[in-house]
């Protein structure tokens, strides 16, 4: 697709992150030097190491060995594995579909605030909609690459939480999504001022998806580093998850009547239509056999 980039996709432990995403790129300054920026709860706060991550809230050590067991089998290739069994098997260890659907609070927020700037794009135009998230004009003289890292920060700032860096990470890849889409290593950010309702949709399920991989993934460490999982078979398993959450889900939520861009994102419609599409997304998951 012309000079657009592709994603780097997933490594032996987790997803890289495409150039804007390195931490190499120096932050953007505050276009009001006197507020806050965006997310940032408490600005003279050094966030602490996430590192090594950890599921926040444990897996249910009851139903975890059996969901190793169906990861395994189905990664070795075994008789009678199921990947959308194992998938099952995962959610209701997280507590069930509603329990780890009401976990996901950074993924919610920033699938929010995503559904927010696709909207404001599409109704006032990318100039309004990157000051709405609190980024000078300045931003759309620069490099696509670099306007898209200073979009990522403003929507799901780096944070200290397993929870935090899923969010990040899932954003992130929908960014990239975008960017191939858009084919805006060709041109500007301009380009999204083209966006309609539908592919809005998709770009939202996609962060819903990310995140759930992303969570996933957080997870699936913590076993492997547990010893119940073998390293080739981890690689597998990250191959193979994301398009499968992705099927799963994608049908049943584009089918849902909204109207993502004229949707109140910033409002209790916006919040409960996260809740909504987050909640539905582990369920299907969880219902599969």
């Amino acid at each position: 697709m012309g000079t657009s980039k592709s994603y780097g996709g997933p490594g032996n432990r987790s997803p890289l992150l495409p150039p804007w995403a390195d931490g190499e790129t120096s932050p953007l300054p505050n276009p009001n030097p006197d507020t806050e920026q965006p997310g940032q709860d408490n600005p003279g706060e050094t966030p602490t190491d996430p590192s090594p991550e950890r599921p926040e809230t444990p897996l249910q050590s009851s139903n975890w060995a059996t969901t190793s067991r169906h990861f395994s089998t189905y990664a070795s290739g075994g008789g009678g594995g199921s990947l959308g069994k194992a998938l099952s098997s995962y959610t209701q260890s997280k507590g069930g579909s509603r329990q780890a659907s009401k976990s996901a609070r950074t993924g919610r927020k920033s699938t929010a605030k995503l559904g927010g700037f696709l909207s404001s794009v599409a109704t006032s135009g990318v100039r309004v909609a990157t000051e709405g998230l609190g980024l000078a004009s300045t931003i759309l003289g620069m490099p696509v690459e670099l306007a898209l890292g200073a979009i990522l920060d403003a929507i799901v700032p780096d944070g200290a939480t397993p929870d935090d860096s899923a969010a990040r990470r899932a954003i992130n890849a929908t960014l990239e999504e975008m960017y191939n889409r858009f084919e805006l290593g060709e041109g500007n950010l301009s380009k999204l001022e083209a966006i309609d309702s539908n592919t809005a949709k998709e770009l939202i399920i996609f962060s819903v998806t990310s995140y759930i991989f992303e969570k996933f993934l957080q997870d699936l460490q913590y076993c492997f580093e547990e010893g119940n999982i073998a390293e080739d078979e981890v690689i597998r398993l990250e191959r193979e998850v994301h398009p499968y959450i992705e099927a799963t889900v994608k049908v049943d939520l584009l089918e849902k009547q909204v109207d993502v861009l004229t949707l109140n994102w910033s409002g209790v419609e916006g919040q409960r239509f996260c809740d909504e599409i987050y909640s539905q997304a582990y369920a299907l998951l969880e219902d599969k056999k």
